[in-house]
Protein backbone atom coordinates (compact mmCIF):
# COMPACT_ATOMS: atom_id res chain seq x y z
CA UNK A 1 0.00 0.00 0.00
CA UNK A 2 2.84 2.60 0.66
CA UNK A 3 4.85 1.61 -2.17
CA UNK A 4 1.89 2.26 -4.63
CA UNK A 5 1.22 5.58 -2.68
CA UNK A 6 4.47 6.94 -3.18
CA UNK A 7 4.96 5.51 -6.55
CA UNK A 8 1.61 7.46 -7.10
CA UNK A 9 2.55 10.91 -5.74
CA UNK A 10 5.75 11.37 -7.13
CA UNK A 11 8.87 13.31 -6.16
CA UNK A 12 7.19 17.37 -6.24
CA UNK A 13 4.02 16.04 -4.61
CA UNK A 14 5.83 14.54 -1.62
CA UNK A 15 8.33 17.43 -1.57
CA UNK A 16 5.24 20.00 -1.58
CA UNK A 17 3.53 18.20 1.24
CA UNK A 18 6.80 17.31 3.45
CA UNK A 19 7.33 20.89 3.09
CA UNK A 20 3.93 21.84 4.49
CA UNK A 21 4.20 19.66 7.30
CA UNK A 22 7.38 20.87 8.29
CA UNK A 23 6.46 24.71 8.39
CA UNK A 24 3.34 23.45 10.36
CA UNK A 25 5.93 21.94 13.12
CA UNK A 26 8.11 24.81 12.68
CA UNK A 27 5.53 27.35 13.44
CA UNK A 28 6.10 29.15 9.92
CA UNK A 29 2.95 29.49 10.18
CA UNK A 30 -0.22 28.32 7.80
CA UNK A 31 -0.03 30.38 4.69
CA UNK A 32 4.15 30.58 4.79
CA UNK A 33 3.87 26.91 5.00
CA UNK A 34 1.13 26.11 1.96
CA UNK A 35 2.94 28.52 0.54
CA UNK A 36 6.21 27.07 0.78
CA UNK A 37 5.61 23.57 0.21
CA UNK A 38 3.94 24.61 -2.66
CA UNK A 39 6.38 26.54 -4.60
CA UNK A 40 9.18 23.69 -3.41
CA UNK A 41 6.78 21.20 -5.37
CA UNK A 42 5.63 23.63 -8.21
CA UNK A 43 9.92 24.34 -8.74
CA UNK A 44 10.98 20.55 -8.53
CA UNK A 45 7.93 20.11 -10.75
CA UNK A 46 9.10 22.52 -13.46
CA UNK A 47 12.52 21.33 -13.09
CA UNK A 48 11.76 17.81 -14.32
CA UNK A 49 9.49 19.38 -17.23
CA UNK A 50 12.64 20.90 -18.45
CA UNK A 51 15.51 18.27 -17.97
CA UNK A 52 13.11 15.80 -18.62
CA UNK A 53 12.28 17.33 -22.61
CA UNK A 54 16.06 18.34 -23.25
CA UNK A 55 16.97 14.56 -21.93
CA UNK A 56 14.14 13.39 -24.17
CA UNK A 57 15.45 15.07 -27.49
CA UNK A 58 18.97 14.95 -26.81
CA UNK A 59 18.73 10.87 -26.22
CA UNK A 60 17.87 9.99 -29.61
CA UNK A 61 20.81 12.27 -30.30
CA UNK A 62 23.32 10.72 -28.52
CA UNK A 63 22.23 7.03 -29.60
CA UNK A 64 22.72 8.21 -33.28
CA UNK A 65 25.75 9.05 -32.21
CA UNK A 66 26.52 6.13 -30.31
CA UNK A 67 25.32 3.89 -33.03
CA UNK A 68 28.29 5.14 -35.65
CA UNK A 69 30.98 3.17 -33.04
CA UNK A 70 31.09 -0.50 -33.47
CA UNK A 71 31.13 -1.56 -30.15
CA UNK A 72 31.08 -4.86 -27.83
CA UNK A 73 28.67 -3.28 -24.99
CA UNK A 74 26.73 -5.81 -23.93
CA UNK A 75 24.79 -3.96 -20.50
CA UNK A 76 21.20 -2.28 -21.32
CA UNK A 77 21.57 1.15 -19.26
CA UNK A 78 18.26 1.20 -17.70
CA UNK A 79 19.00 4.70 -16.15
CA UNK A 80 16.55 5.31 -13.51
CA UNK A 81 14.23 2.60 -14.07
CA UNK A 82 16.33 0.91 -11.55
CA UNK A 83 13.76 2.75 -9.17
CA UNK A 84 11.32 0.40 -10.19
CA UNK A 85 13.46 -2.38 -7.18
CA UNK A 86 12.34 0.97 -4.22
CA UNK A 87 8.98 0.39 -4.92
CA UNK A 88 9.06 -3.52 -5.47
CA UNK A 89 11.65 -4.83 -3.10
CA UNK A 90 9.89 -6.54 0.25
CA UNK A 91 11.39 -4.37 2.84
CA UNK A 92 10.55 -1.20 1.53
CA UNK A 93 8.15 0.08 4.29
CA UNK A 94 10.88 -1.32 7.18
CA UNK A 95 13.32 1.28 5.49
CA UNK A 96 11.13 4.15 5.86
CA UNK A 97 10.38 3.52 9.21
CA UNK A 98 13.70 2.68 10.57
CA UNK A 99 15.30 5.70 8.68
CA UNK A 100 12.72 7.79 10.47
CA UNK A 101 13.76 6.59 13.82
CA UNK A 102 17.46 6.21 13.57
CA UNK A 103 17.63 9.96 11.86
CA UNK A 104 15.21 11.55 14.34
CA UNK A 105 17.59 9.47 17.28
CA UNK A 106 21.12 10.82 15.79
CA UNK A 107 19.78 14.52 15.02
CA UNK A 108 18.27 14.73 18.48
CA UNK A 109 21.34 13.42 20.14
CA UNK A 110 23.38 15.68 17.88
CA UNK A 111 25.55 13.54 15.80
CA UNK A 112 24.08 14.60 12.68
CA UNK A 113 22.66 18.09 11.92
CA UNK A 114 20.89 16.74 8.62
CA UNK A 115 17.16 16.18 9.06
CA UNK A 116 15.92 13.25 6.41
CA UNK A 117 13.25 15.43 4.92
CA UNK A 118 13.44 14.44 1.44
CA UNK A 119 11.34 11.39 1.54
CA UNK A 120 11.35 10.86 -2.53
CA UNK A 121 15.33 10.66 -2.49
CA UNK A 122 14.41 7.60 0.30
CA UNK A 123 14.49 5.12 -3.10
CA UNK A 124 18.24 5.65 -3.70
CA UNK A 125 18.33 3.44 -0.25
CA UNK A 126 15.47 1.32 -0.97
CA UNK A 127 17.15 -0.06 -4.17
CA UNK A 128 20.91 -1.07 -2.71
CA UNK A 129 18.54 -2.35 0.16
CA UNK A 130 16.83 -4.55 -2.92
CA UNK A 131 20.73 -5.41 -4.53
CA UNK A 132 21.50 -7.23 -1.16
CA UNK A 133 18.13 -8.69 -0.69
CA UNK A 134 18.24 -10.57 -3.81
CA UNK A 135 22.60 -11.00 -3.38
CA UNK A 136 21.79 -12.66 0.06
CA UNK A 137 18.23 -13.82 0.27
CA UNK A 138 17.18 -11.64 3.50
CA UNK A 139 15.34 -9.27 3.70
CA UNK A 140 16.37 -7.82 7.34
CA UNK A 141 19.82 -7.63 5.85
CA UNK A 142 18.28 -6.12 3.00
CA UNK A 143 17.24 -3.29 5.28
CA UNK A 144 19.98 -2.61 7.22
CA UNK A 145 21.71 -2.43 4.43
CA UNK A 146 19.55 0.40 3.50
CA UNK A 147 19.45 2.79 6.73
CA UNK A 148 22.76 2.41 6.53
CA UNK A 149 23.48 3.75 3.54
CA UNK A 150 20.79 6.44 3.94
CA UNK A 151 22.13 7.55 7.40
CA UNK A 152 25.54 7.64 5.82
CA UNK A 153 24.17 10.25 3.47
CA UNK A 154 23.36 12.41 6.80
CA UNK A 155 26.55 12.44 7.99
CA UNK A 156 27.60 13.35 3.68
CA UNK A 157 24.67 15.74 3.72
CA UNK A 158 26.61 17.33 6.90
CA UNK A 159 30.03 17.71 5.34
CA UNK A 160 28.82 19.11 2.33
CA UNK A 161 26.42 21.35 3.81
CA UNK A 162 27.78 24.91 4.21
CA UNK A 163 29.42 24.83 0.51
CA UNK A 164 26.21 23.65 -1.33
CA UNK A 165 24.26 26.71 1.08
CA UNK A 166 27.20 29.16 -0.07
CA UNK A 167 27.28 28.80 -3.65
CA UNK A 168 23.32 27.91 -4.35
CA UNK A 169 22.47 31.10 -1.60
CA UNK A 170 20.10 28.47 0.15
CA UNK A 171 20.86 28.93 3.84
CA UNK A 172 19.79 26.16 5.79
CA UNK A 173 19.41 23.06 3.58
CA UNK A 174 21.60 19.89 2.94
CA UNK A 175 21.92 17.20 0.32
CA UNK A 176 22.06 13.60 1.73
CA UNK A 177 21.77 12.03 -2.03
CA UNK A 178 25.02 9.98 -2.68
CA UNK A 179 25.75 12.53 -5.39
CA UNK A 180 26.96 14.70 -3.14
CA UNK A 181 29.98 12.27 -2.81
CA UNK A 182 30.69 13.39 -6.37
CA UNK A 183 31.80 17.30 -4.50
CA UNK A 184 33.87 15.41 -1.69
CA UNK A 185 35.46 13.72 -4.50
CA UNK A 186 36.13 17.75 -5.96
CA UNK A 187 37.91 19.09 -3.42
CA UNK A 188 41.41 17.06 -3.77
CA UNK A 189 41.00 17.21 -7.55
CA UNK A 190 40.51 20.76 -7.48
CA UNK A 191 43.43 21.52 -5.21
CA UNK A 192 45.70 19.59 -7.51
CA UNK A 193 44.56 21.56 -10.13
CA UNK A 194 45.48 24.64 -8.35
CA UNK A 195 49.16 23.38 -8.16
CA UNK A 196 49.50 22.66 -12.46
CA UNK A 197 50.94 25.45 -13.72
CA UNK A 198 48.47 26.85 -16.66
CA UNK A 199 45.88 24.93 -15.95
CA UNK A 200 45.12 26.41 -12.73
CA UNK A 201 44.99 29.70 -14.64
CA UNK A 202 41.89 28.93 -17.14
CA UNK A 203 39.10 31.35 -16.40
CA UNK A 204 35.91 28.98 -17.08
CA UNK A 205 33.13 30.75 -15.01
CA UNK A 206 29.84 31.68 -17.05
CA UNK A 207 30.69 34.87 -16.29
CA UNK A 208 34.65 35.02 -18.12
CA UNK A 209 32.67 32.77 -20.76
CA UNK A 210 30.00 35.29 -21.83
CA UNK A 211 33.07 38.45 -21.70
CA UNK A 212 35.17 36.35 -23.87
CA UNK A 213 32.74 35.11 -26.55
CA UNK A 214 30.21 37.85 -26.78
CA UNK A 215 26.68 36.81 -27.90
CA UNK A 216 28.15 32.78 -27.98
CA UNK A 217 28.84 33.28 -24.12
CA UNK A 218 24.80 33.74 -23.02
CA UNK A 219 23.70 31.15 -21.73
CA UNK A 220 20.78 30.86 -24.58
CA UNK A 221 22.83 30.99 -27.42
CA UNK A 222 25.71 29.10 -26.28
CA UNK A 223 22.82 26.06 -25.04
CA UNK A 224 21.44 26.23 -29.28
CA UNK A 225 25.21 26.13 -30.37
CA UNK A 226 25.92 23.05 -28.30
CA UNK A 227 23.25 21.43 -28.73
CA UNK A 228 23.03 21.90 -32.46
CA UNK A 229 26.58 20.58 -32.36
CA UNK A 230 25.51 17.32 -30.74
CA UNK A 231 23.12 16.93 -33.17
CA UNK A 232 25.70 17.59 -35.81
CA UNK A 233 27.79 14.22 -34.47
CA UNK A 234 24.43 12.18 -34.50
CA UNK A 235 23.50 12.89 -38.49
CA UNK A 236 21.06 14.82 -38.50
CA UNK A 237 19.22 16.73 -40.78
CA UNK A 238 19.46 20.98 -40.84
CA UNK A 239 16.53 21.06 -39.43
CA UNK A 240 16.95 18.75 -36.65
CA UNK A 241 19.70 20.07 -35.70
CA UNK A 242 18.13 23.74 -35.27
CA UNK A 243 15.52 22.44 -33.45
CA UNK A 244 17.70 20.19 -30.66
CA UNK A 245 19.59 23.32 -30.31
CA UNK A 246 16.71 25.49 -29.70
CA UNK A 247 15.55 22.43 -26.93
CA UNK A 248 19.24 22.51 -25.26
CA UNK A 249 18.77 26.45 -25.35
CA UNK A 250 15.26 26.44 -23.57
CA UNK A 251 17.08 23.99 -20.86
CA UNK A 252 19.74 26.66 -19.82
CA UNK A 253 17.32 29.54 -19.98
CA UNK A 254 14.89 28.36 -18.47
CA UNK A 255 16.31 25.56 -15.63
CA UNK A 256 17.89 28.11 -13.56
CA UNK A 257 14.13 29.53 -13.08
CA UNK A 258 12.99 27.03 -11.89
CA UNK A 259 15.56 26.44 -9.07
CA UNK A 260 14.81 29.80 -8.45
CA UNK A 261 10.92 28.91 -7.75
CA UNK A 262 12.53 26.16 -5.46
CA UNK A 263 14.19 28.36 -3.55
CA UNK A 264 11.13 30.80 -2.86
CA UNK A 265 9.65 27.37 -1.21
CA UNK A 266 12.25 25.71 0.76
CA UNK A 267 14.53 28.85 1.70
CA UNK A 268 11.57 29.88 4.16
CA UNK A 269 10.63 26.95 5.54
CA UNK A 270 14.70 26.35 6.17
CA UNK A 271 14.98 28.88 8.00
CA UNK A 272 11.50 28.63 10.04
CA UNK A 273 13.75 25.76 11.09
CA UNK A 274 16.44 26.90 11.92
CA UNK A 275 14.67 28.93 13.69
CA UNK A 276 12.40 26.72 16.02
CA UNK A 277 15.69 25.16 16.24
CA UNK A 278 18.12 27.89 18.13
CA UNK A 279 14.93 28.56 20.41
CA UNK A 280 14.32 24.90 21.91
CA UNK A 281 17.83 23.44 21.55
CA UNK A 282 20.82 26.30 22.42
CA UNK A 283 23.95 25.72 19.99
CA UNK A 284 22.04 23.54 18.08
CA UNK A 285 21.97 23.46 14.26
CA UNK A 286 19.54 21.63 12.08
CA UNK A 287 19.59 21.21 7.93
CA UNK A 288 16.83 20.63 6.27
CA UNK A 289 17.43 18.08 3.79
CA UNK A 290 16.22 18.78 -0.07
CA UNK A 291 16.71 16.69 -3.29
CA UNK A 292 19.92 17.51 -5.25
CA UNK A 293 18.05 18.74 -7.94
CA UNK A 294 18.79 21.91 -5.76
CA UNK A 295 22.05 21.75 -6.97
CA UNK A 296 21.20 22.96 -10.70
CA UNK A 297 20.30 26.78 -10.72
CA UNK A 298 23.61 27.86 -11.23
CA UNK A 299 24.77 28.55 -14.93
CA UNK A 300 27.82 26.61 -15.06
CA UNK A 301 25.86 23.12 -13.76
CA UNK A 302 23.69 22.59 -17.11
CA UNK A 303 26.74 23.97 -19.18
CA UNK A 304 29.13 21.63 -18.12
CA UNK A 305 26.48 18.84 -17.91
CA UNK A 306 25.71 19.45 -22.13
CA UNK A 307 29.39 19.50 -22.92
CA UNK A 308 29.77 15.98 -20.99
CA UNK A 309 27.06 14.29 -22.80
CA UNK A 310 29.18 13.04 -25.88
CA UNK A 311 32.08 12.87 -23.48
CA UNK A 312 30.32 10.18 -21.52
CA UNK A 313 29.52 8.46 -24.45
CA UNK A 314 33.47 8.49 -26.11
CA UNK A 315 34.58 7.25 -22.57
CA UNK A 316 32.13 4.36 -22.57
CA UNK A 317 32.90 3.04 -26.10
CA UNK A 318 36.78 3.88 -25.26
CA UNK A 319 37.15 2.31 -21.64
CA UNK A 320 38.80 -1.05 -21.71
CA UNK A 321 36.58 -3.39 -19.99
CA UNK A 322 33.66 -1.18 -19.57
CA UNK A 323 30.55 -2.96 -20.51
CA UNK A 324 27.75 -0.41 -20.36
CA UNK A 325 27.28 2.90 -22.46
CA UNK A 326 25.33 5.38 -21.10
CA UNK A 327 21.99 6.82 -22.66
CA UNK A 328 19.40 7.01 -20.32
CA UNK A 329 22.02 7.20 -17.39
CA UNK A 330 23.36 10.87 -18.79
CA UNK A 331 20.64 12.26 -17.10
CA UNK A 332 22.29 11.83 -13.32
CA UNK A 333 25.48 13.78 -15.21
CA UNK A 334 23.82 17.04 -14.24
CA UNK A 335 23.38 16.16 -10.70
CA UNK A 336 26.80 15.28 -10.28
CA UNK A 337 27.62 18.94 -11.63
CA UNK A 338 25.55 20.46 -9.73
CA UNK A 339 26.88 18.57 -6.13
CA UNK A 340 30.71 19.58 -8.19
CA UNK A 341 30.33 23.30 -9.60
CA UNK A 342 30.78 24.59 -5.51
CA UNK A 343 34.41 23.03 -5.50
CA UNK A 344 35.36 24.21 -8.54
CA UNK A 345 33.73 28.05 -7.78
CA UNK A 346 31.58 27.52 -11.17
CA UNK A 347 34.35 26.84 -13.57
CA UNK A 348 33.34 25.34 -16.13
CA UNK A 349 36.51 23.67 -17.50
CA UNK A 350 37.18 22.78 -13.62
CA UNK A 351 33.34 20.76 -13.40
CA UNK A 352 33.91 19.48 -16.66
CA UNK A 353 37.17 17.70 -15.76
CA UNK A 354 36.44 16.68 -12.16
CA UNK A 355 33.15 14.97 -13.82
CA UNK A 356 35.22 12.85 -16.66
CA UNK A 357 37.75 11.50 -13.73
CA UNK A 358 34.26 10.78 -11.57
CA UNK A 359 33.15 9.18 -13.99
CA UNK A 360 35.66 6.79 -14.86
CA UNK A 361 34.86 4.19 -11.39
CA UNK A 362 31.29 4.66 -12.32
CA UNK A 363 31.29 2.92 -15.60
CA UNK A 364 33.17 -0.08 -14.06
CA UNK A 365 31.16 -0.52 -10.87
CA UNK A 366 28.23 -0.44 -13.15
CA UNK A 367 29.69 -2.83 -14.83
CA UNK A 368 30.69 -5.15 -11.98
CA UNK A 369 26.72 -4.56 -10.58
CA UNK A 370 25.12 -6.01 -14.08
CA UNK A 371 24.73 -9.08 -12.82
CA UNK A 372 22.97 -8.26 -9.38
CA UNK A 373 21.19 -5.03 -11.18
CA UNK A 374 19.79 -7.70 -13.75
CA UNK A 375 19.34 -10.42 -11.18
CA UNK A 376 17.30 -7.98 -8.67
CA UNK A 377 15.31 -6.04 -12.03
CA UNK A 378 13.92 -10.11 -12.67
CA UNK A 379 13.41 -11.04 -9.59
CA UNK A 380 10.24 -8.48 -9.30
CA UNK A 381 9.24 -9.00 -12.81
CA UNK A 382 10.69 -5.53 -14.21
CA UNK A 383 12.69 -7.03 -16.90
CA UNK A 384 15.00 -9.93 -17.88
CA UNK A 385 17.47 -7.60 -19.94
CA UNK A 386 21.33 -7.22 -18.90
CA UNK A 387 21.18 -4.09 -17.75
CA UNK A 388 23.24 -1.48 -15.56
CA UNK A 389 22.85 2.06 -14.75
CA UNK A 390 24.75 5.13 -13.78
CA UNK A 391 22.78 6.23 -10.21
CA UNK A 392 22.70 2.98 -9.05
CA UNK A 393 24.50 0.33 -10.72
CA UNK A 394 27.43 2.70 -10.61
CA UNK A 395 27.03 4.45 -7.57
CA UNK A 396 30.12 4.12 -4.98
CA UNK A 397 28.39 4.04 -1.37
CA UNK A 398 25.81 1.33 -2.76
CA UNK A 399 28.33 -0.65 -3.88
CA UNK A 400 30.49 -0.71 -1.09
CA UNK A 401 27.80 -1.08 1.45
CA UNK A 402 26.33 -4.18 -1.30
CA UNK A 403 30.04 -5.58 -0.72
CA UNK A 404 30.16 -5.25 2.46
CA UNK A 405 26.55 -7.12 3.08
CA UNK A 406 27.32 -9.95 0.28
CA UNK A 407 29.72 -11.64 3.00
CA UNK A 408 26.67 -12.60 4.50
Amino acid sequence: MIASILGSLGGPVLVAIVMFLLGLIFQAGFSKSIRGGLYAGIGLAGLFVVVNAVTASLTPAIQAFAARFDTTLTLTDVGWGSAGIAFSWPGLAFVIVGVIVVNVILVTLGVVKTMWTDIWSYWHGQVVGGFVWYTTGNVTLGVVAAILYLTLGSFIADYTAKRYQEFNGMPGIAVPCAVSLAGIFAQPVNALIEKIPGIRNINGSPENIRKRMGIFGELGVMGVVIGAFIGLLAGYGYAAVLNLGVQVGVMMVFLPKTVSVLCEGVIPIANSATEFIQEKFEDKEVYVAVDCAALLGHPSVMASAVLLYPIAVIMGVLLPGNGVIPIASLAIIPYWCGAIAPYCKGNVFRIVLTTMLWMVPIFYIATAMGDVHTGTMASLGLGEAASSSFDMGGDILGFLVHKIFSIF
